[in-house]
């Protein structure tokens, strides 16, 4: 589905996870897909930080496939957070080689945390508007902790990377929420 990026703006700075969620479609049930450790070998996986479009462009024209951050929260304008979800969709729908979408919360100051609850879920959702269904929407594990990354389950997230050492259980987490872990 096509949403314009000033829809997404507006749901963004409203800060309603509930509507966005709804917007998305997105609610409990369905399938959470888990990979735990690094992302496989051979795609440009941006991390923590957002790369430029062109370099997603540049990997998917070569036949590369990525994974893109979208950085929000703490210091970002939503207008700017809905243009690079929105870029990425369009990306998404040109060349079907993007994976995932990762958004990540910005880092904390002493004025605010590097996002609020309802920032991390209501981006969450809006990602899963925008992007095609192929595109893993993946919440910020580390940066979020298990808990946020279970609910945003309910929100349109469709897939988590634990990191290796961490021993939570997918499983449990994903049935909490009425969804089903499935190892990527």
């Amino acid at each position: 589905m096509r949403v314009a990026v000033d829809e997404l703006a507006a749901l963004l700075a409203a800060r309603d996870p509930l509507a966005a969620a709804r917007a998305a479609g997105a609610g409990p049930g369905g399938a959470v897909t888990v990979e735990r450790g690094p992302a496989p070998e051979g795609l440009l996986v941006d991390g923590d930080e957002e790369r430029p479009l062109a370099e997603h462009a540049a990997a998917h024209a070569a036949g590369r496939p990525s994974e893109a951050a979208v950085a929000y929260g703490a210091g970002r304008d939503p207008l700017a957070v809905a243009e690079r979800i929105d870029a990425l969709a369009r990306l998404a729908r040109e060349t079907e080689l993007l994976r995932a979408v990762c958004p990540v919360p910005g880092e904390a100051t002493v004025e605010r945390p590097g996002s609020w609850g309802v920032e991390d879920l209501t981006v969450i959702a809006a990602c899963r508007l925008a992007l095609p269904d192929a595109v893993a929407v993946r919440p910020h594990w580390r940066r979020l902790g298990p808990a946020a990354c279970q609910i945003a389950v309910a929100f349109g997230a469709t897939g988590w990377r634990i990191p290796a050492e961490d021993r939570a259980d997918p499983a449990r987490l994903a049935a909490a929420v009425g969804a089903e872990a499935v190892t990527g």
